[in-house]
């Protein structure tokens, strides 16, 4: 099986769902589940990079923005008749909140961050969880 075919087939899609699951319940755990890590210093497009992969945009600012963890998950929606939705939960809080109107991923994120880090410049290592659901993109986390 080629990579392209197993990032799009069911098999794998049931895989990251695993995957996503167990690293949400394994987060303050010391085991390590394979992922995809952004780093770098401030203001050097690390939300660009995530931007570019989810075609959605993220927050921006002069100053400290990104103060906790983001776990972007991106899921492919195999049916095009359903609606693109992303859903949005904070560590610790067992509320899902779903968006459909990618344009309020920005607030909702700011919103998440305060919950997590407070306001100002404090951070928070516990994360953020923000997953994706569009048509064209690939199965990724």
């Amino acid at each position: 099986m080629l990579a392209a075919e197993f990032s799009n087939s069911d098999y794998s899609r049931r895989l990251l769902t695993a995957i996503d699951a167990m690293r949400q319940i394994l987060h303050t755990e010391k085991i390590k589940l394979p992922e995809i890590v952004v780093v770098g210093d401030q203001s050097v497009g690390k939300s660009s990079v995530l931007e570019a992969l989810s075609g959605i945009q993220l927050p921006r600012a002069s100053n400290i923005c990104t103060r906790c963890p983001l776990e972007l998950r991106l899921k492919r929606l195999q049916d095009t008749s359903k609606e693109e939705f992303a859903t949005i939960e904070c560590f610790g809080n067992n509320e899902t909140k779903t968006i459909t109107n990618f344009d309020d991923i920005q607030e909702e994120v700011i919103e998440m961050t305060k919950t997590l880090a407070g306001d100002g410049c404090d951070v928070s290592s516990k994360p953020i969880y923000l997953t994706v659901h569009k048509h064209k993109i690939p199965d990724l986390t």
